[in-house]
């Protein structure tokens, strides 16, 4: 019932098929408390464009009067609102009143019977300071009550939310959301974390986020149960988080407190309130603090509930734009605490984040901050070269020094490059990111990013020594240094280099010898650079302008496919799906058996059949993890279809 339509990284804007209708996300539920309805739903509905709402079945079924409206009129008829509603089944009140009088079958049957849409089980709240053995017992007893749940009612109509526990012990919501991932439910949500937020432990937070998301994979949506502020919502949709409750919008006003994205000020320390939203057009600061109590209570709530609607808009528009992170980092500068969250993803080398983070994206990085440098994407391409990276000619390295703004760095070395022309050397140049085999200055995020140099420019160098393939590292010092090599007839140009490192990142290790085996040529455009490779007369390789990888061609496809056997570079689909792939129509996740585990989101592909026939090139959109779980959606672009044999049938 869930399918991704754009994603960056784990950060995903999804379809989520509900009996009332879809609901986009990332998205907040404004939590509805029956007896207090703060905000009109007519001006929920018509202004604020609310999609889903979220309720507890719990106070409706201890309130008589409530109790009896809604089994007679359902929920949608009890809160006179029509689209999707989910209703919590009070646990949350356990947590603040240490139990509740009613059994777990019996509220999630109440919740079936007046309609909800999303049913939550009632499962055990694991406190932040339970002892290991209690937060073990009752993430045992919530995964029983799961699938108790999953017996009973999952053929009725609507979804069961699963919630995942396990305090802060990260290997029990690992061990949580696996289980509750097997039951392949629809809704998954991430409970027992408010006292967290509420006392500003967003490194805990960010820790069971993600081991949450490990355990459970990429299914979803995933739900942050009482994250309620905008300035975490960033964060917790990079994360992987898709839907929010807020009662934060209601709680905050009654107490006088105003939300921004980067913190909350109480209304009578603000003079100038900086903000467009209707309520702080239509109201100077002084009118909002002469308002009498109850006016001024239902202003602040509007207001709160616009901040938290606009920043989720905003965490939308970056998904599309490939610029989450830097969304990221300026919030979590909001507060030192949250700040840490980073540091957390960087010493736990980003977990299940660097597996869903794209080789690249088409918006150049941009500098915030010092963890900035500690991306999934720059430290992937470090990594590669510290491990990975095989020099391509066989001689000494000569390591240029350069301006690192003036990008990219080969085009302001070309008098030192016609000095090197009858010599084999390999070449490094500095980078903010450190040292950078030359060739491969144009690839992202090299070329494609605003930072400062780097300080720690040592590690990766001295990495780089270390390599068995390099005989010498030669600092360039002007045309004196020639005299410290010898001439070679083995030269190759920059360009052959490129191929050859290039295809060796983006594709897999050994298909830059295979793609540069025979006769090479370049077509280049009016300012010199690099459009197509060609290779024996066939055109095998286009460079993207905007990242500096390549666009598989036809050609270069067949070449990989006919000399590395499956899985290398490959997404295995039925017959049915093939016949219509090599006619140029996209591969959907229903139709894909299989796929290497390799391939990452945007990478470049081979599509094939299930006794690896050749049907097509194409570019990832689902990883593995993503199709095993989704039958539904876009798996991969198809670009360029092959002929196939008649005898598919």
């Amino acid at each position: 019932m869930f399918e991704i339509k754009k994603k960056d990284g784990l950060a995903r804007i999804g379809d989520f098929e509900t009996p009332s209708g879809t609901v986009e996300t990332p998205a907040i539920m404004p939590v509805i408390n029956p007896n207090l309805k703060l905000i009109p739903m007519e001006k929920l509905r018509n202004e604020f464009d609310i999609q889903i709402l979220i309720t507890n079945s719990y106070i409706i079924y201890r309130n008589e009067e409530l109790r009896k409206q809604a089994l007679e009129g359902g929920i949608h008829g009890l809160l006179d609102f029509q689209g999707p509603i989910m209703t919590d089944s009070g646990t949350f009140q356990a947590h603040v009143y240490g139990d509740v009088e009613v059994g777990p079958e019996e509220i999630l049957s109440f919740q079936k019977k007046i309609g909800s849409d999303i049913s939550t089980i009632l499962d055990e709240f694991t406190e932040p300071d339970d002892h290991r053995n209690v937060a073990n017992k009752k993430v045992e007893i919530t995964v029983e009550r799961a699938k108790k749940a999953k017996e009973m009612f999952s053929e009725e109509k609507g979804h069961i939310a699963y919630p995942i526990q396990g305090s802060v012990f990260t290997d029990l919501r690992k061990r949580c959301g696996k289980m509750m991932g097997e039951l392949n439910g629809d809704f998954y949500p991430i409970g027992g974390v408010v006292p967290l937020m509420e006392s500003y432990r967003f490194s805990d937070l960010t820790r069971i986020i993600l081991s949450s998301k490990q355990g459970l994979g990429p299914r979803g949506p995933v739900h942050l149960f009482g994250a309620g502020h905008p300035m975490i919502y960033s964060l917790a949709v990079l994360l992987g988080c898709d839907l929010f409750d807020s009662s934060s919008y209601a709680k905050y006003a009654k107490r006088g407190d105003v939300m921004f994205p980067e913190g909350t000020k109480n209304l009578s320390e603000i003079h100038h309130m900086g903000c467009e939203c209707p309520v702080c057009v239509s109201h100077t600061v002084q009118e909002l603090k002469g308002l009498d109590d109850k006016a001024k209570e239902r202003a602040l709530a509007q207001h709160n509930l616009w901040i938290s609607l606009r920043e989720i808009k905003k965490v939308k528009q970056a998904i599309i734009e490939g610029d989450l992170w830097e969304l990221v980092e300026r919030r979590v500068r909001g507060h030192p605490d949250l700040l840490e969250s980073l540091e957390v993803l960087k010493r736990n080398n980003h977990g299940i984040l660097s597996r869903f983070d794209p080789r690249s994206r088409r918006k150049a990085i941009f500098y915030i901050g010092r963890e900035s440098f500690h991306r999934p994407s720059i430290k992937r391409l470090q990594d590669w070269i510290r491990y990975d990276y095989s020099p391509p000619s066989k001689g000494p390295t000569i390591f240029f020094h350069v301006d690192e703004k003036k990008k990219p760095y080969h085009r302001h070395l070309k008098k030192e490059l016609s000095y090197l022309e009858e010599y084999a050397t390999n070449y490094l140049v500095s980078t903010p990111f450190g040292p950078v085999p030359l060739e491969m200055d144009e690839v992202y995020p090299v070329a494609q990013s605003i930072f400062p140099p780097s300080k720690k420019q040592e590690d990766l160098f001295e990495a780089y020594k270390e390599k068995e393939e390099i005989d010498e590292i030669i600092p360039w010092e002007g045309k004196e240094t020639l005299g410290s090599l010898s001439s070679s007839k083995a030269k190759l140009s920059l360009g052959e280099m490129m191929v050859k490192s290039v295809s060796d990142y983006q594709f897999f290790k050994g298909a830059g010898d295979i793609l540069s085996k025979g006769d090479m040529e370049f077509v280049k455009n009016r300012k010199g650079r690099i459009k197509n490779v060609i290779l024996d007369g066939e055109h095998i390789l286009s460079v993207r302008h905007y990242d500096g990888l390549f666009t598989l061609k036809k050609p270069g496809a067949r070449i990989l496919w006919e000399e590395f056997s499956t899985p290398e570079l490959r997404i295995i689909v039925t017959d049915d799906s093939a016949k219509f792939n090599s006619e140029g129509k996209n591969v959907f996740a229903k139709f894909v058996k299989d796929m290497d585990e390799r391939l990452m989101h945007r990478d470049e592909a081979i599509v094939v059949t299930q006794n690896d026939r050749l049907v097509a090139t194409a570019r990832v959109f689902l990883i593995r993890e993503e199709v095993e779980v989704f039958d539904k959606g876009l798996a991969a672009k198809t670009r360029e279809g092959f002929e196939l044999e008649q005898d598919m049938d």
